[in-house]
């Protein structure tokens, strides 16, 4: 692959990693806010959504040329098939580079 379609290539990847984490991001924010209360001191699955969230808005930080690595690093624990797609294709264009 060419070195201006191996950066187009890692360029649409970052954008759609984006787009996952926004979708993921978006969807545990509903996830925290239709929470049902009360909510108890032993409760465990609020804080890792939580937790989850605040992941989510930390890889929406990330320079895009950190956010490939850091992503994969955070994906390989979520139960998504999706962003394991995204972890797969990256290693594809890291592979071609």
């Amino acid at each position: 692959m060419e070195t201006a379609q191996l950066q187009e290539a890692a360029a649409q990847l970052c954008r759609e990693i984006r787009a996952h984490l926004e979708q993921r991001g978006a969807a545990l924010s509903e996830a925290v806010r239709s929470y049902p209360t009360p909510i108890a001191r032993c409760d465990e699955q609020l804080p890792g959504l939580l937790e989850s969230r605040r992941e989510v808005m930390r890889l929406l930080e990330e320079s895009d040329a950190t956010l490939v690595e850091a992503f994969a690093a955070a994906a390989v624990r979520w139960d998504d098939p999706a962003a394991l797609s995204l972890v797969a294709r990256a290693q594809r264009v890291r592979q071609a580079s």
